[in-house]
């Protein structure tokens, strides 16, 4: 069980950067349409979704889920206030707009996560979390 949790966090992890780090530099992976559309992303935004504040709560899944593989405690909290902090600012940052791959990335990091905070919380695996090597 700690295996299958590792991996999914590490596949986690690595979507996660994907969509922030990587995508971003792949313009020809969209095409001409998405690439236009793309620039309406945030219309009716309540607060600024360019603000370096937020990126920095973009920021927060990298150190938690890496704490979370070597199961420290204060990670699955720090990666559960993201996750609920994501979820409600959805409210507030207008339209989302996002090509095929991006979709594919987010969808994949969605479902990991999922996975990542049930196993941390409400499993027999939640118990390894504090203690200090993981059985």
């Amino acid at each position: 069980m700690v295996s299958i949790f590792r991996t999914i966090v590490a596949i986690s992890l690595i979507a996660h950067a994907t969509g922030l780090f990587l995508l971003p530099h792949m313009p020809w992976l969209f095409s001409a349409d998405a690439r236009e559309l793309s620039m309406y992303s945030g219309h009716g935004a309540l607060i600024n979704v360019h603000h370096v504040a937020l990126y920095g709560l973009y920021l927060l899944p990298y150190p938690s889920l890496i704490a979370m593989y070597f199961f420290r405690n204060w990670g699955r909290y720090v990666f559960a206030v993201f996750i609920g902090a994501v979820g409600l600012s959805t409210f507030f940052f207008g339209t989302s707009v996002s090509g095929p791959p991006e979709t594919f990335v987010s969808f994949v990091a969605c479902l990991c996560d999922g996975a990542v905070l049930a196993l941390a919380f409400g499993s027999p695996l939640a118990s390894q979390f504090g203690k200090s090597t993981p059985a």
